[in-house]
């Protein structure tokens, strides 16, 4: 876990991962992908943002004191809430059954927003589990992120909010990146598929484009983790999505060495948006 003295150092990169639509597996390539992250040497912060039904801790099989929502009240500072994982990862948990209207009380997101802030030049990478949706609280994070990638399975209503949650980004944010990252895969080729497929909607209807990050296979042992709550990487890390994930945390580890880490970081840019009438 990072100290809570003030570290010095360039600013983490933030990258947040979202669907659209729940039950895609969001959580679990979001928690296996930080471990994966994690063991190759990045200091990764696991920040879990569904602030409604939470549920990094119980992938994780962490009982953490105090979460999200005492950090939110005041009651504790981002490093009193912050938890050590396995393989070195440092986890930031939220709490279930916080409503919107709890969950971003304006000052309770500037306070987020200024308690976080100096996390930031403790780690080389944020990573943000958003919730499902499209609502201010779970876009607020992806729209402050360097990067965002959106998950989805082959099958049309995912596709259909997968695009949804792409629309909603480029017309607040065009500049920032976001790539689809394809679950439950039966086979290369229909991920490879599916991406060509989504690229031409996104290009036609949005004339923009996203980034083929990768892809997931479907495996029954992601849902026996998931029973013993224990993170794939962990419980089977020979198994096909394991090695799936272990394949794209590779190909990204360049991408977070060559990430520029100048201008605003995420907290700084969640407050700017948290100040902004228009995004509340």
């Amino acid at each position: 876990m990072a100290s809570s003295s003030e570290p010095e150092g360039p600013r983490a990169i933030s990258w947040a991962v979202t669907s659209g639509k729940g039950g895609v597996g969001k959580s679990t390539i979001t928690v296996n992908l930080a471990l994966a992250l994690s063991t190759a040497g990045k200091r990764v912060l696991l920040v879990d943002a569904d602030l409604g039904l939470a549920n990094v801790d119980i992938l994780l099989g962490l009982t953490p004191d105090q979460n999200l929502q005492d950090l939110l009240r005041g009651d504790a500072s981002a490093f009193d809430v912050i938890v050590e994982g396995p393989e070195g990862l440092s986890v930031l948990p939220s709490a279930s059954g916080i409503s919107e209207a709890e969950a971003w009380h304006p000052d309770d997101r500037e306070r987020l927003a200024e308690e976080l802030v100096r996390l930031e030049r403790a780690f080389d990478l944020i990573l943000i589990d958003t919730g499902a949706g499209i609502s201010s609280k779970v876009t607020d994070f992806v729209l402050s992120s360097d990067r965002a990638f959106v998950v989805a399975v082959p099958e049309p209503t995912s596709i259909a909010d997968a695009y949804a949650m792409v629309k909603v980004c480029q017309a607040s944010r065009e500049d920032l990146p976001i790539g689809l990252v394809v679950n439950r895969a039966r086979s290369s080729r229909e991920a490879h598929d599916l991406y060509e497929k989504f690229n031409q909607i996104v290009d036609r209807f949005l004339d923009a484009s996203v980034n083929k990050v990768g892809h997931v296979v479907d495996d029954l042992a992601v849902e026996r983790s998931t029973r013993s709550q224990q993170p794939l990487m962990l419980a089977d890390p020979g198994s096909d999505a394991a090695r799936a994930i272990a394949g794209l945390a590779d190909s990204l580890i360049p991408v977070i060495d060559g990430e520029p880490r100048s201008g605003p970081g995420l907290f700084e840019r969640l407050a700017d948006r948290v100040g902004d009438p228009q995004t509340v």
